[in-house]
């Protein structure tokens, strides 16, 4: 049995047991229970220490080979039908060397452990008979390492590994399935000098011996060997290679496995460089792209080659309406997604990314934890990649990749090319709406030098025209009953006419200097209608006036609003020019204290074009959001496509032209023009009827940075900006205009006051949202008599 230790510890490990067995034998006065060597043997989990530790016991076995001796004991294998089991005594006792390979023993004694095994101490044997020697049986290496062949003679084949040499004998480990397996030698008394046979590492060898077991310490169900009594029990039955033919195998696997890899490595990289300087080359066209219907076009066409996607769609946060907007080819209706409560589907999960500003992977859409899952008959895709477009933290809108024919898993590399290429479309995103209000300034500008130039116009034609309107007056009062007096009403009828042309351009010529007043938006509307009928008619363009007789009401400027409706039938009207059936419908009416007029026109399919009505809607939006509105296009399949303006109704009070409750008097003369920075649709709302209310122009713009370049064009006389406002954060926001502003408020959330204390003052002011109307009053008073009232181009 092989050792790890050293002579002393198994002498004492030797004596312990010899001791407890002596005990045992002296002090049980029990039965002797007869065992086979298989009950003998047994074992209980889970230190596999022997059951019948202690027990006294009787056995019977044939002996399967010589006594093996060790330096401090000696032990005696016997064997039958079911098992085997070893005999131990003292290395000074030499009874056990009496007995030889086929004699067959009754043993009396005590079942003992010594390293792991299990042993009998006897104390009387007996010869019961003779018979062959057994014979030793054939096993693997893999049988050997186990319960069922210890105390066994058998013969087993294997490859050297190691060889080695302890203080109680030399060894050899071979292969075994899991672990080496040891074939021991071991000295004995006299025998200092044995030695292994010349065998080296990698000879296959032929040993037969004991199965035996030296296992120190519990639990006891490892480290099994084979243990032989001479070194002719070891043969070498093979040599080694010079080099192993797994080591040559080996050699040329890896070398091949390494040539494969540094190909591989080295394809991957080229595709990687090709990915990268096409996803770079859509980038660029992406930025300089002119519509979000480009930018579609584009990514359709290439990402399914890089990505091997595909569909590509396009989701685009809309702000005023708190949805995601597809984007669709030229032609096509765009489709408008709840943030609130998106349908299901893919658009369910474009939501999901937009609300968790993160990319969503889903490798199986049928798995999906998202409400993604497609209908039983819907083809949709299979895997899908949801990529948040960000812009300077901020998310812009979705990017949606699909996979139609297979689930996939995106790679990690795909991923982070998508996630460039979307944050590249949100930058375009942003260039083209910086591009968009570039232009609507440049448009404004360019109205207000028509404003100057209609004003110089009109100043010339007031003067005349009133001189004829009178002089017509004093004529027709001296020709009555005569002849001419036809003539003269005629020319005081068309003179009145015209001075009312003068003092409609005049009105719009000088809106930014009128008090907001009550307007009649169906008198507006009939005027409109009767200046336009004679073209209409020109043109083959029949009207529909389903406007109310009745006057309808609201506060604003008469002549921005009759700007507003006059862009909207001319583009109508234009919009006809290829249309068979040339209709105009205008229907106004009032819901909830809302007054709404729509503008429908039977528009031949395909012919609208998306810049002409996305500038209509440019100009005249600012203005309808400055009187508390909204204006917004229609434009459904199989229907005609439609303008509708919804206006707050002016209450009676303020019908009667008097100001709102507690607001404070101001001259018209000076009217003032504020900015609001508002995200908050509802809040945003409120704002723009209260300033309107009292006279305010207002000009409301999305983000900070949209607001501080306009601020750089145009004057204000304030800015109310929202602690959410996105873009440029309010503080630095504030410290750039305090000197482009007369003053500056901050919304806040709720009533601050350490924000109150640490911001109010030179020029600013604090006001909680919900804002009360007390509130703003306070702030407009001081606005009134500390800030002279800015207008006009910078």
């Amino acid at each position: 049995m092989a050792a790890g230790t050293t002579v002393r510890s198994l002498t004492a490990r030797h004596a312990y047991g010899m001791l407890i067995a002596a005990a045992v034998l002296a002090s049980t006065a029990t039965a002797q229970i007869v065992f086979d060597l298989q009950q003998a043997t047994a074992r209980t989990a889970p230190s596999y220490s022997p059951t019948y530790a202690g027990h006294k016991v009787i056995v019977r076995g044939v002996v399967s080979t010589t006594a093996l001796h060790f330096p401090e004991y000696t032990l005696l294998p016997m064997q039958d039908a079911k098992g085997g089991i070893v005999l131990q005594s003292t290395e000074a006792d030499q009874q056990l060397d009496r007995y030889h390979p086929g004699e067959m023993l009754e043993v009396q004694g005590i079942v003992g452990e010594h390293a792991g095994m299990v042993v009998i101490y006897p104390s009387d044997i007996r010869v019961t008979g003779h018979s062959a020697a057994p014979k030793p049986e054939s096993s693997s290496v893999a049988d050997l390492m186990g319960f069922s062949k210890l105390g066994r003679l058998e013969r087993m084949e294997a490859r050297v590994t190691e060889i080695g040499e302890t203080t109680a004998g030399p060894y050899l480990l071979v292969a075994g399935p899991k672990e080496e397996y040891k074939i021991f030698l071991p000295y004995g008394p006299g025998r200092t000098q044995s030695r292994l046979p010349e065998v080296e590492v990698g000879d296959e060898v032929r040993a037969t011996g004991v199965a035996l077991q030296y296992c120190p310490s519990a639990p006891y169900n490892r480290w099994f060997e084979l243990v032989v009594s001479d070194s002719a029990d070891i043969v070498r039955t093979g040599r080694s290679w010079v080099i192993p033919p797994i080591a040559l195998l080996t050699a040329l696997g890896a070398a091949g496995v390494m040539g494969f890899i540094v190909w591989s490595r080295e394809r991957r990289l080229r595709s990687q460089r090709e990915r990268l300087r096409k996803i770079y080359q859509l980038g660029e066209e992406i930025l300089g792209a002119s519509s979000m219907q480009t930018v579609l076009s584009r990514t359709t066409d290439v990402l399914p080659n890089i990505l091997g996607v595909t569909r590509v769609h396009l989701y685009v946060h809309n702000r005023a309406t708190k949805t995601l907007d597809t984007v669709v080819p030229e032609g096509e209706e765009p489709l408008s997604i709840s943030l609130a409560s998106p349908p299901g589907g893919t658009q369910a999960g474009a939501v999901a990314c937009f609300h968790y500003r993160t990319l969503l992977m889903i490798p199986d859409i049928d798995r999906s934890p998202f409400p993604v899952g497609r209908k039983p008959a819907d083809h949709g895709p299979k895997s899908v990649m949801l990529v948040p477009m960000l812009a300077q933290n901020e998310v812009i809108g979705v990017l949606e990749l699909d996979q139609d024919d297979r689930t996939r898993d995106f790679t990690a590399d795909e991923q982070a090319l998508a996630q460039h290429l979307s944050n590249q479309i949100a930058v375009a995103v942003r260039l083209l709406d910086q591009r968009s209000v570039q232009e609507q300034l440049s448009r404004t500008e360019k109205m207000a030098a028509v404003g100057r130039l209609i004003s110089g116009v009109v100043n010339e034609l007031q003067s005349p025209l009133s001189s004829i309107s009178d002089l017509a007056a004093k004529a027709l009062e001296k020709s009555q009953a005569s002849a001419a007096e036809r003539e003269v009403a005629a020319i005081a009828a068309e003179a009145q006419k015209a001075s009312g042309i003068v003092a409609r351009l005049v009105s719009f010529a000088a809106a930014e200097q009128v008090e907001a007043r009550p307007v009649d938006v169906n008198a507006l509307l009939h005027n409109l209608i009767e200046f336009r009928e004679r073209d209409w008619k020109a043109s083959g363009i029949r009207v529909r006036d389903l406007t109310s007789r009745d006057p309808l009401l609201v506060l604003g400027s008469e002549g921005h609003l009759e700007q507003v409706f006059l862009n909207l039938l001319v583009h109508a009207e234009q919009s006809l020019a290829e249309s068979s059936q040339k209709v105009i419908s205008i229907r106004t009416s009032v819901l909830a204290r809302r007054l709404l007029v729509e503008i429908s026109f039977s528009q031949p399919p395909g012919s609208r074009k998306a810049e002409e009505t996305a500038a209509v809607l440019g100009v005249t939006r600012s203005v309808v959001a400055g009187h508390g509105g909204e204006v917004r296009l229609i434009d459904k399949p199989n229907s005609d496509p439609r303008f509708e303006v919804d206006l707050p109704v002016a209450s009676r009070e303020r019908s009667g032209a008097v100001p709102a409750p507690n607001a404070p008097a101001r001259d018209a003369s000076r009217r003032m023009t504020a900015m609001l920075i508002e995200p908050d649709e509802p809040a945003q709302r409120q704002l723009l009827g209260l300033l309107a209310a009292r006279g305010y122009r207002v000009v409301p713009v999305n983000n900070s940075d949209t607001g501080l370049e306009l601020v750089h064009r145009l004057r204000f006389d304030a800015a109310f900006c929202s602690v959410h406002a996105p873009g440029l954060n309010w503080v630095e926001l504030s410290e750039r205009l305090q000197s482009r502003v007369g003053a500056f408020i901050l919304l806040s959330d709720g009533y601050d006051p350490e924000l109150s204390a640490d911001f109010e003052g030179d020029g600013r002011f604090v006001v909680p949202k919900p804002v009360q109307e007390q509130e703003l009053d306070r702030v407009l008073r001081s606005l009134d008599s500390t800030v002279a009232p800015r207008s006009g181009i910078a």
